[in-house]
């Protein structure tokens, strides 16, 4: 059941962050045909980003209502509906509806997804590196795939061989997924062996994951923090990805075989972001060995140089910078959405997840917007030095999640010590 759910979660996930970010690989030629430049651009793509994080609220209690299969398939038939819709867009009008419609369809996937994939108790921060994995594998094919087709036909025939793919998966997660009543089962074992693990751990104070406070409820300072976070990972997430093929197009100046630089862009676009894959791994094997906390603050502050060298590079050192980039960015998946599942109520990882992915998709989308005016007016290199300083307001709030967490690990180890009396 657990290699089921994995896969039915990792074929899902990776669909759908192709469908978010095929709107970045195209960026240049939609803008073409429509003539207008990155600014309304920009506001074009948080139209759709907007929607992909907004439907992450409602998608949560209905994971919780309903079960993670009914909603990750109709999820995923109703994107493929509405990737046909953008196909056919006559004009921007049109064009903005159905990417916010595609955006909200999407957008539903992380909350079950998620869910489904936290109920896997047995080294979950691997199990939550090989579901981000597949996201990344989605993210990284996505500029390869869409402009290719768009190459070889254009970037309206990209979304209907999106949309096909997206039909096709929504029929395989529905013979994989576990129902509604085998995922509740799994999800109550899940939180059962997490009350016990942790017992075990505060007896022996080894291998500890996290340190979330005593009273898990909603508006705990812990986890208000952890949230706040989560807005500032989706922010840079969004703004990174929204420009980095068209960064790469104006600044990487390199033609290969013959190559235009328009097809270098995204074939480099796609082959950067494959190193997300290692950022996952790396995220998801330090969960599993050491505290999510203190994991958690080395990752970011990391996010601070690479993307400043984004900002200022070209060539080759840009081509590795944005490496780095995906490298360190995806890394924190693992640990931040270990964080919202230790530290959130139990017995509400739907909604858990839902809040967070509306903050970090939702409130994170609109960087897409501020990144493209900042593009308009002082170009894309810019636009990832402003990112750079949002790493750096990042930074603050996880060292003072950790500093938090370190506190409680103190009081705990103080009441266990044994009485000098």
């Amino acid at each position: 059941m657990e290699r089921r759910v994995i896969l039915a979660a990792s074929l899902a996930h990776g669909m759908t962050h192709a469908l978010e970010l095929a709107f970045a690989a195209l960026l240049i030629r939609i803008g073409a045909e429509f003539g207008v430049g990155l600014s309304l651009l920009g506001v074009i793509a948080n139209v759709g980003t907007l929607t992909f994080g907004a439907t992450a609220l409602p998608a949560g209690w209905l994971t919780d209502r309903f079960g993670p299969r009914a909603v990750i398939t109709g999820a995923l038939g109703t994107a493929a509906a509405f990737a046909v819709a953008v196909a056919f867009a006559p004009n921007l009008a049109v064009l903005g509806t159905a990417l916010a419609l595609l955006g909200a369809a999407i957008g539903v996937y992380h909350p079950p997804g998620t869910a489904m994939v936290s109920a896997v108790i047995q080294q979950r921060g691997r199990a939550f590196a090989l579901h981000g994995i597949a996201g990344n594998l989605g993210i990284s094919a996505a500029p390869a795939i869409a402009t290719t087709v768009a190459l070889v036909l254009d970037w309206r025939a990209a979304y209907l061989v999106l949309a096909a793919m997206a039909s096709l998966i929504a029929v395989v997660v529905y013979r994989l997924a576990p129902d509604r009543e085998e995922a509740r089962e799994r999800i109550r074992l899940a939180a059962e062996a997490l009350v016990t693990q942790g017992r075990a751990a505060g007896a022996t104070r080894r291998h500890r994951r996290s340190a979330p406070p005593a009273q898990r409820s909603w508006l705990a300072r812990p986890l208000l923090l952890v949230y706040a976070g989560t807005i500032g990972t989706g922010f840079i997430y969004r703004g990174a990805l929204t420009f980095l093929p068209a960064h790469l197009q104006a600044n990487l100046g390199l033609s290969i075989l013959g190559w235009t630089p328009e097809a270098v862009a995204g074939a480099m676009s796609s082959l950067v972001l494959l190193a997300a894959v290692f950022g996952q791994i790396a995220g998801g094997m330090a969960s599993d060995r050491h505290p999510l906390e203190r994991v958690a603050l080395p990752i970011v502050l990391l996010l601070v140089p690479v993307l400043a060298l984004i900002g200022a590079s070209s060539g080759i050192v840009l081509l590795l910078a944005a490496a780095g980039f995906a490298l360190v960015n995806f890394a924190t998946q693992p640990v931040f959405n270990g964080l919202v599942a230790d530290y959130a109520p139990q017995g509400a990882a739907g909604r858990a997840f839902g809040i967070s992915f509306f903050l970090s998709f939702g409130l994170g989308s609109f960087a897409a917007t501020f990144a493209g005016l900042v593009a308009t007016r002082w170009g894309t290199g810019a636009a990832f030095t402003v990112l750079a300083l949002v790493a750096a307001l990042l930074s603050t709030l996880v060292l003072l999640v950790l500093r938090g967490a370190e506190q409680r690990r103190a009081v705990e180890a103080a009441a266990l010590a044994p009485n000098p009396a």
